[in-house]
């Protein structure tokens, strides 16, 4: 697990044990310090930057005995053998924000996971898609914003709903705009299956949701069969292809506010000459 996941999409309460990389992880939170950063989303300013460790696992003050002692590399090895609860704070090198994450370890089970972090990774997953409120209706934002959120808190299957719900309304977007074209017939496509749906709205949707339509079986066994740990795991995937149904979308209305501006501007010229 790099920094970056650690910080902007580990979930809190997810345990890392010895099954799923507990040695590595512990590896390198002991080594991250003062120097080391991180690229990630500033929720705060709404924005991608750079983030500066400021406060590591090696740095804190910890309590022995009854004294206090400052806790350098030299004694990484007595911080590894404790248990309790970390801070580790990053901060944004361009405004200044900070990011600050609770770490619980478990020693005697070998257990390290995230017990707080504010902003939450939910805060800092849905500020980057707002970026969509200009072609997504506010109920299927709200949807969007909640599938997000419910995956930043452990909970996949909850998150597969929604995200269902939305890949579904996306696609008939897509049929509705198909059928104002003439391009498909209503009547067939009720009949058809999601697969078949999306393969008959080749030209409305992105190629590639196209080429990988079993995208929505996917959603749905995560619905009915998979478990929270198989819907979490293929949860950023899954969030992935709504999102470039939805970069497309964002493509095609800055193209078309592109060239009202030209056709605007020209004419003005064209009014100018003919003066």
């Amino acid at each position: 697990m790099t920094l970056e996941e650690f910080v902007f999409d580990l979930p809190l309460y997810q345990k890392i044990d010895e099954k799923n990389g507990y040695t590595d992880l512990i590896d390198k939170i002991t080594s991250w310090n003062t120097k080391t950063s991180v690229d990630g989303y500033n929720p705060e300013k709404r924005c991608d930057s750079t983030f500066l460790i400021i406060q590591g696992i090696g740095d804190l003050r910890e309590k022995s005995n009854g004294m206090y002692f400052s806790t350098h590399i030299n004694h990484y090895d007595s911080i590894l053998k404790e248990t309790g609860v970390k801070t580790i704070i990053l901060r944004c090198q361009r405004y200044g924000d900070k990011i600050t994450i609770a770490v619980f370890h478990d020693f005697d089970n070998s257990i390290i996971m995230k017990v707080g972090q504010y902003p939450s990774v939910a805060d800092i997953h849905i500020g980057q898609v707002k970026q969509y409120d200009k072609v997504l209706d506010k109920s299927i934002l709200r949807e969007f914003t909640k599938a997000i959120g419910l995956a930043a808190n452990g909970v996949g299957i909850g998150s597969f709903v929604y995200l269902r719900r939305i890949f579904e309304k996306l696609v008939m977007d897509a049929y509705t705009e198909a059928v104002q074209d003439g391009k498909v017939d209503a009547e067939q496509f009720e009949k058809q299956r999601m697969d078949e749906k999306i393969m008959s709205l080749n030209g409305y949707l992105p190629s590639f949701i196209v080429e990988n339509h079993e995208i929505y079986g996917i959603l749905s066994k995560g619905i009915h069969q998979l478990t929270e740990e198989d819907c979490l795991a293929y949860f950023d995937c899954m969030r992935q292809s709504i999102e470039l149904i939805l970069d497309e979308r964002l493509e095609q209305l800055a193209k078309k506010k592109k060239i009202e501006e030209v056709k605007k501007t020209l004419n003005s010229i064209t009014s100018q000459i003919k003066k």
